[in-house]
């Protein structure tokens, strides 16, 4: 069955790696997706509502599949629409930025905080190798850990956002790559808002912005970047 999809919201995964960076590009700027079934994987479109709108097909297979996917980019690049939709897509192509950022920097606070636990259960069977009497005890609070360190390393997973990569388990060097990237994410769609007039409708993704900076901040300082 086919539906649409908005630009705010996660688009189902395609099974080809640069079809997948077409479409996370095309959500970024705005557009919608269509998905189809059979052949046609679906359809992105630049606005719906317009009556000759750009848009474009993504097939599930087929021959020259990466030639076509970055003709699509092109495509994309080229589209005018937006410009005559004025600022609130903007506000839309924001708003998909802060949120890419904050599935960025939620699965770099996964990938820290299952670090953590990694390294509290290996303090914790240490203690248990050098202190027989605590053994049974240390080693349930072992195994607890690292239950929860590959939990979170499970959560982190699911929440990264698409076209996003991270080792298993993570380095930290692939986290602080996360948290760059989100960092570079929010300050487009900071120059995107600050250069609109001001509105109450903007008012929410400002503070998002400024929480999503805290976030940045602070994960930095984790990490041991300062």
């Amino acid at each position: 069955m086919s539906r649409w999809y908005q630009p705010h919201e996660e688009w189902p995964k395609h099974s080809k790696p640069w079809w997948r960076e077409t479409l996370e590009h095309a959500r970024s700027a705005g557009w919608h997706l269509k998905r189809l079934e059979g052949h046609s994987w679906g359809r992105i479109v630049c606005d719906p509502d317009l009556e000759k709108p750009c848009k474009i097909l993504i097939f599930s297979t087929g021959t020259n599949g990466e030639s076509a996917a970055r003709d699509a980019r092109k495509t994309v690049a080229r589209c005018d629409h937006h410009a005559e939709a004025g600022g609130e897509r903007n506000l839309l192509t924001a708003a998909a930025l802060v949120e890419h950022a904050e599935r960025l920097l939620d699965a770099a606070d996964r990938c820290l905080q299952a670090a953590g636990k990694s390294a509290e259960a290996e303090d914790l069977l240490n203690g248990a190798a050098s202190a027989a009497a605590e053994a049974e005890k240390l080693l349930e609070q072992a195994l607890a850990s690292d239950k929860d360190s590959q939990e979170l390393l499970l959560e982190a997973f699911v929440v990264l956002p698409a076209g996003s990569q991270l080792g298993c388990p993570p380095t930290i060097q692939e986290v602080e790559l996360l948290v760059v990237e989100a960092e570079a994410r929010v300050d487009e769609a900071q120059q995107l808002v600050d250069d609109l007039p001001t509105a109450p409708s903007d008012h929410s993704l400002r503070s998002r912005i400024q929480q999503v900076r805290a976030h940045v901040d602070e994960l930095f300082g984790r990490i041991g970047r300062g």
